[in-house]
Parts: structure tokens; sequence; C-alpha cells
């Protein structure tokens, strides 16, 4: 909030033209598990796509905005293109966003790769993670991010697919990313 009103006073003043952008948590993140108390949201898909173990730390029932890789980075453009006019006179605003619990999340896996990737996953709580977590928003809206055009993934299940689509047009086609799911495409006639 303080680099907000940072940029919105520098802006004012004319030493900047800045937005800021608030991101929503970007699932499905490629790369190794990180630090970060939100890395489960992108781990509970990713891992069990690559034919590996997942942790859920928190409850199925925790909701949070979630927002593919694809859908951020048009976001930032947009706002990094947009008019203070078309900001509506603010230059801080939230990108779009699927607002989505952990069971829906766990339905998406399920409905795109299959029950034994879902199955995969297993929830062991963690009171450090599930604390912090329990203190972040359980959903956002995104009116004047709509005002730009700006649209949330449909629902968490594209944001899945786009995942899949991605690793697949990696240079070696994914292979180790999605090994659990050629195993379950391999099962499925």
């Amino acid at each position: 909030l303080v680099c907000e009103h940072l940029i919105a006073d520098y802006s004012r003043k004319g030493f900047v033209d800045g937005r800021s952008v608030r991101l929503m948590t970007v699932t499905v993140r490629p790369g190794r598990p990180n630090g970060a108390a939100s890395s489960f949201f992108s781990g509970i898909i990713r891992e069990p796509l690559a034919g590996e173990e997942a942790i859920c730390p928190v409850d199925a029932s925790v909701s949070h905005p979630l927002t593919s890789p694809a859908r951020t980075v048009e976001g930032l453009i947009a706002a990094c293109e947009a008019s203070v006019e078309a900001l509506g006179g603010r230059l801080a605003l939230n990108l779009p966003s699927v607002n989505a619990r952990v069971s829906d999340m766990l339905d998406a896996l399920e409905a795109v790769a299959g029950r034994a990737v879902r199955e995969r996953v297993r929830f062991v709580r963690d009171p450090v993670v599930a604390g912090i977590v329990a203190n972040w928003p359980a959903g956002a809206s995104a009116g004047r991010a709509a005002a730009l055009g700006l649209r949330p993934d449909r629902d968490f299940a594209d944001i899945i697919r786009q995942y899949i689509a991605d690793c697949r047009a990696a240079p070696d086609g994914g292979a180790a990313a999605l090994a659990g799911l050629q195993q379950h495409e391999d099962r499925d006639p």
C-alpha cells in the first residue's frame, strides 16, 4: 500500500508515469516448489501432473484468487499501456482472477487429468502455512480491470489446460513436467 501511494504521488508530481498492479496468485508456475507460503497452489497441480506426490498444507475449503501466467502478463501489459483516464483516475488496480477453493482446484485437476493424478495430492496440515493463508483474502474482484477489457480465466480447468499446453510447447515436449499425465493418457482409450 505504501508503494502504491508513492507511485500515485510521484505520478501526480510528474516524476514518473506509474501504475500499480495487484497480482493474484499466479498458478500453475513452472519449476520446483519454493519456500513461499503460496507455493502449494501451484504444487498441488504441477507435481501430480509430473507423476509426483504433492502435499497440500491447508484444508480443501480454503478459497483464494488465482490466475494463469498468460492472464497475468496480459494484465501487466494492459495496465502499462492504459491511460490515466482509462484507469478511472486511480493508478492501482487488481488483475482479474478465478476465486477457487482448493477442492475446486483438485476437481478441475481430476476433470482434466484423471483420478489417479488427483490422488497424488495428500493433505498434511502445516499450521504455519495454514495460519498465513488464513489471513489472505478468500477472493478478489477486478471491476476496474474489466473496464480495460481484461477478463479472468474461464475457470480453473482452463488454467490447468494452459499449463499443459505450455509444457507441451517446451523443447522436450514437457516429458518430465507431464510424466504423470502421460501415464493417465496411456491408460485412457
